[in-house]
């Protein structure tokens, strides 16, 4: 499989060949949600903004703020929908710092061949965070309801462990990627003890020596979980990458509507992040997915782009499309020259 160069080529050394791509796509989705991240901190987007009545109203808040908390002051106000933004903004803000934090980790761990470490640090972002955020994004009202009234109780993994799929599908209903990814495919590798196939198996092993309750979980006899395990082994990996790709999509995806939630994105920066994710998410993928990738495009591009420094057109090689898609770079397949591609901009 071709490599995107999104990444430096010492990062992707430990890496098995076939799932390099993967992984500079996964990075490509952090990198995005990271760059969302930073400007709307930049922006201040996360602020409620609220003019007061007149200046009687100001100067209550201003004393309930004194003794209360400003969320609480407000709430006294009558000021409830505000309130409720400016919790469910920085949840938003805070949750997507604590991931973008361990998928990064985690990624980097498995570039060192650290994959045990790599699983713990990926589980807790796919289990725990992305649960949550779904949440937000398929029901805000139920969440926001169970987050101020509820109390830890209503929030523990276990209340909400029979509305996982339902949390799911409606989140994935309201991304730009709905019909995309099934949800219930999410479902069954984060969350599906008997799916030989998921992730869930060796997110336990990673984080437990002894797993015996279940018997899909169940230690072998003798046997501590993976820790007797090669770095060199590749199998663990080839495990890994056939899921990851789609579950940090959906996440990146739960992530980009919440942030538009927040506060409109500008509509081509969007639509930008949408195509070139999904662009290559096809590419991950492979076979009839990833030949109408290339097949999209070469219509939309190869007429109009030639290389700066020998004029030839630009072909739209499997690297070149990986390049155009992850890096926003492209390679002429005629004197080598390597150069900047703003994909992102065309739109």
């Amino acid at each position: 499989m071709t490599t995107a160069g999104r990444l430096p080529r010492a990062h992707l050394r430990g890496l098995p060949k076939p799932v390099r791509l993967a992984h500079e796509y996964c990075f490509f989705l952090h990198d995005e949600t990271l760059r969302m991240l930073v400007e709307y901190e930049g922006a201040r987007a996360h602020f409620v903004r609220h003019d007061f009545a007149d200046a009687e109203q100001a100067q209550a808040y201003a004393r309930l703020a004194e003794t209360l908390h400003p969320i609480e002051a407000m709430r006294r106000l009558g000021l409830e929908a505000q309130a409720r933004r400016v919790v469910l903004n920085q949840v938003v803000m805070a949750m997507t710092s604590d991931v973008l934090h361990h998928l990064y980790e985690g990624l980097r761990c498995l570039e060192k061949r650290k994959s045990i470490v790599a699983l713990n640090l990926l589980r807790k972002p796919l289990i725990d965070n992305l649960l949550y955020l779904s949440w937000m994004c398929g029901d805000e009202d139920a969440f926001y309801e169970a987050f101020t009234n509820g109390g830890p109780q209503a929030l523990q993994p276990k209340v909400l462990g029979n509305h996982r799929q339902d949390i799911l599908a409606k989140a994935m209903a309201a991304t730009e990627i709905a019909g995309l990814i099934d949800p219930a495919y999410v479902h069954e590798t984060i969350f599906d003890a008997k799916n030989p196939y998921g992730l869930y198996r060796l997110f336990q092993h990673a984080v437990h020596l002894v797993t015996f309750d279940r018997l899909e979980l169940r230690t072998e006899p003798e046997n501590f979980n993976l820790i007797f395990k090669s770095p060199s082994d590749d199998d663990l990996y080839h495990a890994v990458y056939e899921q990851l790709p789609t579950l940090i999509l959906f996440l990146a995806h739960v992530l980009s509507t919440l942030f538009d939630r927040m506060r409109p994105m500008d509509k081509g920066a969007r639509t930008a992040f949408m195509v070139r994710s999904a662009q290559g998410y096809w590419l991950t993928q492979g076979g009839q997915a990833a030949e109408q990738s290339r097949s999209d495009l070469t219509k939309m591009l190869t007429a109009n782009f030639r290389c700066g420094d020998c004029d030839t057109p630009l072909k739209m090689t499997d690297h070149n499309m990986a390049r155009i898609i992850l890096a926003e770079t492209c390679r002429c397949t005629t004197c080598g020259m390597v150069s900047g591609f703003p994909f992102s901009w065309i739109f």
